[in-house]
């Protein structure tokens, strides 16, 4: 037998908006995204790209998408901007407001922290006590931007501050973008609403891992309330 209680029938919780926000990567980092996608291969300035297979080929055109790709050595050439001036927007249309942004790559956590400067902590990989002093000093409004990738966001309580989350890197992964989206869609939410941005690198792999997610969010729906109405006795 299999039973579901959905917060949202028998809790009072705030109103979920997403927002798709659309980049414009610009024509030579899109060429360069195509070139990677087609021939595994891309010849920079600062170095050569190379991907081994599809798979390979996928993250790199992902890391791109973000703004910056790995080479063999696992050092990060600079593609574009464009991810950093959407979250430089967000951040003046927020006005101050406390931002929790979650990241997909190293690069991208390093691009983050260098546009917001000090006010920004990243909490990915804290524990203990530490873990602790860095939610506590964002809940009182000490440190205004928390980065993190999704993967490190179980037991983070930060719903009585904060209410706006910003996708930088978009995760493929179903359970870490449920329990990110939860850190904030939550009961002892204090706002009415929360307000959760996705930057979708418009023509990339952006689109296709949103379409992933809300497939496999629909597939989970349903095989949920399959097993709920399941009832041997109807054999």
């Amino acid at each position: 037998m299999v039973l579901k209680l959905n917060a949202e029938d028998y809790l009072e919780m705030p109103e979920f908006n997403r927002i798709i926000r659309q980049v414009d990567i610009g024509a030579e980092a899109m060429a360069q995204y195509k070139e990677v996608e087609k021939e595994f291969l891309l010849e920079l300035k600062t170095g050569t790209i190379v991907a081994a297979n599809s798979g390979a080929a996928g993250t790199k055109c992902r890391q791109i998408a973000n703004g910056k790709v790995y080479d063999g050595d696992h050092v990060a050439h600079h593609i574009h901007d464009a991810k950093i001036q959407a979250l430089e927007e967000i951040v003046e249309e927020t006005n101050g407001a406390p931002l929790l942004i979650l990241y997909e790559y190293q690069h991208d956590m390093e691009s983050i922290l260098e546009f917001l400067g000090k006010g920004a902590v990243c909490i990915t990989g804290v524990t203990g006590a530490r873990f602790e002093r860095i939610q506590d000093d964002f809940n009182a409004g000490k440190i205004p931007y928390l980065v993190m990738h999704p993967g490190s966001s179980h037991g983070l309580n930060i719903q009585g501050f904060c209410f706006h989350m910003v996708w930088y890197g978009i995760t493929w992964n179903l359970e870490h973008y449920i329990q990110a989206v939860w850190r904030l869609y939550r009961q002892g939410q204090q706002s009415k609403m929360v307000l959760c941005y996705m930057l979708v690198a418009t023509g990339t792999l952006d689109e296709r891992v949103v379409s992933v997610l809300d497939h496999k969010q629909n597939n989970q729906d349903k095989l949920e309330q399959l097993l709920m109405d399941y009832s041997p006795y109807d054999e």
